[in-house]
């Protein structure tokens, strides 16, 4: 077994790793670019490197349909999975979040979505979908971000939550922002210090002291599965790294915030794995669709 054949395992073994997410990974990267919609039993043998069991990939996909991120297809015995409408939206903006740098063109005001109104558990539902968007909490029900907001891709997030109120949408300044970033964002995971341990922690696998760092040449020149297996492992952990990140701008951020670094390394390894994986994908999953043009992480 390959040094990435057992990475792969022991990923897959993770507490804070599940299956549910890793599949939602697999879809964004390599099903949506590949026609977008594939049969269940090929894709529980595109799970088979990290060890989920087929009853596991069952079992999630049923949960991330009946959470309407999946529509099924049935096709006699087999069933065909594909994104709904409100998943397809919401994977276009967690895409531009993965593989593209924030601008830092920031003019200092903040999109602000109002969600006192909203009763709970639907507020703690719309605030996660809102996070995926770049918004955090700022306390009084109210998430921001410093970005500029859609108000209709802020209404699709609380559709998808559930959430049957209209959720206002306003923009401010903070004279006193400094202040509240300082404090470490102190908000259910959302904290600078949480972010920047995630980045980190990246680093400390895939960067070139890495311990994965001197497999990816096997992987980049070799084995294909190994390829698909190191992209796919990548992307996660970055997509996770990126969605919990507010994206603030580079004035309010630490002066060794690691970013960067997590892109470039992110991007070096996503361009060297890919033409195996693709190569991979095809052959194991009879995915056939033209690929799309490579990510670029800029």
């Amino acid at each position: 077994m390959s040094d990435i054949a057992s990475a792969a395992r022991v990923f897959g073994q993770r507490p804070d790793i599940s299956a549910r997410s890793v599949l939602v990974t697999i879809f964004g990267d390599s099903v949506v670019p590949l026609g977008g919609e594939i049969w269940l039993a090929d894709l529980i043998g595109l799970c088979e490197p990290f060890g989920f069991s087929e009853r596991l990939v069952r079992t999630s996909m049923f949960r991330l349909a009946a959470d309407d991120w999946f529509e099924t297809e049935r096709v006699g015995r087999r069933s065909r999975y594909r994104l709904t409408v409100t998943a397809t939206d919401e994977f276009a903006a967690a895409e531009r979040r993965i593989y593209h740098r924030p601008r830092d063109d920031w003019d200092g005001t903040w999109t602000l979505a109002l969600l006192d109104g909203v009763p709970r558990p639907a507020r703690d539902r719309v605030e996660r979908a809102l996070a995926a968007l770049g918004f955090v909490p700022l306390g009084g029900g109210v998430v921001g971000t410093p970005r500029p907001g859609d108000g209709a891709r802020i209404a699709a997030a609380a559709r998808h939550a559930g959430v049957g109120v209209p959720v206002p949408v306003a923009v401010a300044t903070f004279p006193d922002l400094d202040d509240l970033v300082a404090s470490g964002w102190p908000a259910d995971g959302f904290g600078l210090e949480a972010v920047g341990e995630r980045y980190r922690s990246f680093l400390g696998r895939y960067g070139p002291c890495g311990p994965l760092h001197a497999a990816t040449e096997a992987a980049a020149n070799g084995d294909d599965e190994d390829a698909f297996v190191l992209r796919t492992m990548v992307v996660h952990e970055l997509r996770r790294a990126r969605l919990g990140d507010p994206d603030l701008p580079a004035a309010l951020l630490p002066a060794d915030w690691p970013l960067d670094a997590v892109v470039r390394v992110a991007g070096e390894l996503y361009r060297r794995s890919s033409p195996g994986a693709w190569r991979w994908l095809r052959a194991r999953s009879g995915l056939a669709g033209p690929c799309r043009p490579m990510r670029r992480f800029d």
